[in-house]
């Protein structure tokens, strides 16, 4: 699972005012998709010593005898939320409830954080040098969260179409565990369409960590490690 924070249906059952045609929702269903992106935050407080063994999320591009440096890194997540609200109406007379889904909202949001080691942000060139490219790793994932924003919104609406915006007219008592049913269904499809963005996500950020970006980033600052070592001989 992914962390969704589903309301439980029954506190979601609110009684509407809606059409007296029979199971006929008084509107369309509302599907929201909300992606956000909060402004990207700096850590230097850890050294290079500090940033060895590390682990990140993407694979050593370096073959087994070569030596790497881990001189910063992008960490964060991106995180969904997505909720459901359902509504009914009641017909006393037949006995008889019909359930509808009101409103779908789905929440993206990146938190981005960029780790700079001490040494590197002390290095005009070689802060330069790396704040480019992690944050690459920030616009490939805004890059996803748009790209899934609008698959996702699509995918459920194709799902409840196919299989109705609507349930009933159902007996009271069968009520609740329906819709916890219809519930469950927009959070399959949702999760569904989460792991294949996380696949994406590892695809695309392998991408930017590959060993020619690598010795590229190493190559804008040739001398970054005399300068290194020339402060630590003071």
């Amino acid at each position: 699972m992914f962390g969704i924070d589903p309301l439980t249906a029954g506190a979601l059952l609110t009684l509407a005012a809606g059409s007296s045609d029979f199971c006929t929702p008084p509107k369309p269903t509302e599907i929201n998709v909300i992606p956000a992106s909060q402004e990207v935050k700096y850590d230097y407080s850890r050294s290079l010593s500090d940033l060895q063994g590390q682990e990140v999320d993407t694979i050593n591009p370096y073959d087994f005898t070569g030596n790497s440096r881990t001189q910063g890194f992008m960490k964060g997540s991106i995180k969904m939320q997505p909720r459901v609200e359902l509504d009914y109406k009641h017909y006393p007379r037949q006995n008889v409830v019909c359930i509808w889904y009101d409103k779908i909202n789905i929440e993206f949001e990146i938190d981005p954080t960029i780790v700079i080691a001490k040494e590197v942000y002390k290095d005009r060139c070689m802060h330069k040098a790396v704040k480019t490219h992690e944050l690459k790793h920030v616009t490939a994932d805004r890059k996803i969260v748009n790209q899934y924003a609008k698959v996702m919104g699509q995918k459920v609406y194709d799902g409840l179409k196919q299989r109705g915006f609507k349930a009933g007219p159902v007996r009271p008592d069968d009520a609740q565990a329906i819709a916890d049913r219809m519930q469950k269904t927009v959070f399959q499809i949702i999760e569904h369409e989460y792991k294949k963005m996380e696949l994406d996500r590892v695809e695309a950020q392998q991408a930017i960590d590959s060993l020619e970006e690598y010795n590229d980033v190493g190559d804008l600052c040739p001398d970054f490690d005399k300068r290194l070592r020339k402060k630590k001989r003071r």
